[in-house]
């Protein structure tokens, strides 16, 4: 990293333009909150340039303010989620059509379309840990989520132990989920990956051209929030321990912070995101 002297008349947003780094990723180099101001002669560290941006619809699935906490919070963990639908849409709908302040600032469809519903600097709830309203849900407020579009568990259909279904729709009498909805052949190995977790044998994989989304996303929002794209241990990835990921910062799942949840389960290429 190098340094910068403010001269006269510099504002940390001039600074950030002139020097091709991210604004936010100034401020928090720097200690600096939306609310501080510069002053001359003050000496600034300057992060290193950041990568292209990748793509980002930021328009498409725009989420009314009234859908988010317009609060900022410092940033240093990004949670993966996926959806359990078909489509980044959908998601979208289902967060318009519920009340209250549930979604994630991104979803990225399967086929790498990265959309922004509102900007990170902000949080909604998205965990729902047990208990942490205690902490003013701190991990919502300090984590940047993503969805990601995948439909999830998936089952041998009991008719056909061939065919792997996927859970929509419910049962109309009991309300929960049901798996009739045919997803592949267990002889299309592409489309799942055959592993045991929370109750599951088999999940949907997520695409080549997703994971690239998600890749470029991770190293995006890394470098403007200057968050390290640190990976838990192997052993922890599937492990949902509050203990551990309390203080953690980098990257980690929904399955890490609620028992009963399987996003992002076992068929997401954890490693891939160090490429």
């Amino acid at each position: 990293m190098s340094t910068y002297t403010v001269c006269p008349g510099d504002t940390l947003y001039r600074i950030a333009k002139n020097l091709a780094v991210p604004l936010e990723a100034l401020r928090a180099a720097n200690g600096i909150d939306s609310s501080s101001k510069i002053r001359p002669g003050q000496l600034l560290v300057i992060p290193s340039p950041s990568r292209a941006a990748p793509p980002i619809d930021r328009t498409t699935l725009r989420l009314p303010g009234e859908k988010y906490f317009r609060h900022e919070f410092p940033k240093d963990l990004i949670v993966l989620h996926f959806t359990a639908g078909s489509s980044a849409a959908g998601a979208h709908r289902a967060w318009m059509s519920s009340p209250g302040e549930v979604a994630t600032p991104y979803l990225i469809d399967p086929d790498g379309t990265i959309y922004e519903t509102f900007d990170p600097k902000y949080w909604a709830y998205h965990l729902g840990v047990i208990g942490d309203a205690s902490e003013d849900h701190l991990h919502d407020r300090r984590s940047v989520a993503i969805e990601i579009v995948n439909i999830g568990p998936l089952q041998p259909d009991p008719a056909n132990p061939q065919q792997l279904n996927a859970w929509p729709p419910a049962d109309h009498r009991t309300g929960r989920a049901t798996f009739r909805t045919p997803w592949c052949t267990i002889e299309q190995t592409v489309r799942y990956v055959k592993s045991p977790f929370r109750g599951f044998s088999h999940f949907a994989a997520f695409p080549s051209p997703q994971i690239a989304g998600v890749v470029s996303l991770i190293q995006h929002i890394s470098e403007r929030f200057s968050i390290p794209i640190d990976l838990p241990p192997p052993d922890r990835r599937p492990a949902f321990d509050l203990s551990f990921y309390h203080s953690w910062k980098g990257v980690a799942s929904h399955q890490n912070f609620r028992s009963d949840k399987t996003d992002i389960g076992p068929a997401f290429p954890w490693d891939k995101l160090k490429a």
